[in-house]
């Protein structure tokens, strides 16, 4: 049996902003960082929820942590609100999601839940049950998973995300395809999962490079955003896979960008994915059958079916390329030597991801040190 759950309402298109004031709340705690916090979108915000008393966490970092969270948590109990904010990127969004959750655990959630402004186009947990957060003793990153995490509604203005620059709309774009990608080909996909995965891939491919150069473009910018949540749709009911995993314990060690590591490792895993373990009616295995499709609806053209797969991991390295992403992971910044000496221990976190029983290959630990050195 398959269980396909989307719990969030999404309210999206240009000025999406104004159902805010529809809300009905008198007491409001906005999650966001420092910097949106003096942005207009933060005056926008203030506009439609001008019956209503603010509270302003604004304290939130990339990659937030256990001690950031209880921070939020402090911040929560102090406003009593009955309706929490999130403004920002994945971060802002998770530490919502987990503050939200620590309240529900005391019988102190928000009345009207919580409601998801995301302002970049990638991760997509606006819609999603899931919180990453860091532990920092030891450091590492924890995936935190539960229905009632989703937020109660999702708002996708396309406003919200022209101004963020074009190396985070480049970053954020390959994480949302690479969760589309990934969904489309994990053990636990559906034919729900499926549809959204397609239109999302079809989306970022046609958009993306459009909305990194030119950020004023608020038609590419909608569809990315909507593209971004239609992923995180997919994912969220089928899956993900060994990228994540593997960028998940790499984020964890160096500290680089999410979506830059699944750009760099996300055709490495694709060509090990698109192996010839299990043979297909093609001659080729059935994952490398599911890249030629997504391939022949991006418009790619090879003379088999083994190759318009592999031309789908060659288009996304050249949207990659495209939007100035580099293709290694020393390219990144990370030290080749430290990189090396990780290996092993990135590999054995790796293979305690929650992501990697969903791959549609089941890699060995030494799988996973191998396609490091490879994305290297």
């Amino acid at each position: 049996m398959t269980r396909f759950r989307i719990a969030t309402t999404i309210h999206q298109g240009k000025d999406s902003l104004a159902h805010l004031a529809e809300i009905g709340a008198t007491d409001v705690l906005v999650v966001t960082d420092p910097f949106l916090a003096t942005t207009p979108v933060m005056d926008s915000v203030r506009k439609y929820l001008a019956g209503a008393r603010l509270t302003v966490f604004s304290e939130v970092e990339p990659d937030p942590t256990v001690t950031q969270i209880s921070r939020g948590v402090e911040a929560y109990l102090n406003a009593d609100p009955d309706t929490v904010v999130a403004l920002g990127g994945g971060s802002a969004l998770d530490t919502a999601k987990a503050i939200c959750k620590v309240a529900q655990q005391h019988n102190d959630a928000p009345a009207h839940g919580l409601v998801a402004i995301p302002s970049t186009s990638g991760s997509g947990s606006e819609v999603t049950s899931f919180a990453v957060v860091t532990s920092e003793h030891p450091q590492r990153k924890v995936a935190l998973v539960s229905d009632d995490m989703a937020p109660a509604m999702a708002i996708l203005d396309p406003v919200v995300t022209r101004t963020l620059p074009p190396s985070l709309t480049g970053d954020t774009g390959m994480d949302a395809v690479t969760h589309a990608l990934e969904a489309y080909v994990c053990t636990a996909r559906n034919d729900f999962s499926d549809a959204f995965a397609e239109k999302a891939c079809q989306l970022i491919f046609q958009n993306l490079e459009t909305a990194v150069h030119d950020g004023q473009d608020l038609a590419a910018r909608e569809r990315m955003h909507n593209a971004s949540t239609m992923a995180a749709m997919a994912f969220e009911n089928s899956g993900l896979g060994i990228t994540h995993s593997l960028a998940h314990a790499l984020g964890g060690a160096f500290h680089k960008p999410h979506g830059r590591l699944n750009a760099v490792l996300l055709p490495v895993v694709m060509e090990f994915n698109a192996g010839p373990v299990t043979y297909g009616p093609h001659g080729i295995s059935e994952v490398a059958d599911r890249y030629a499709h997504i391939a022949h609806l991006l418009g790619l053209q090879a003379a088999t079916r083994r190759n318009l797969a592999l031309a789908l991991c060659a288009e996304v390295r050249r949207l990659r390329t495209a939007i100035g992403i580099p293709d290694s992971l020393t390219g990144l910044g990370i030290d080749r030597h430290e990189l090396a000496a990780a290996i092993p221990d990135l590999a054995a976190t790796a293979m305690q991801d929650t992501c990697t029983p969903f791959n549609p290959v089941q890699p060995s630990q030494e799988h996973l040190a191998e396609l490091l050195r490879k994305a290297s």
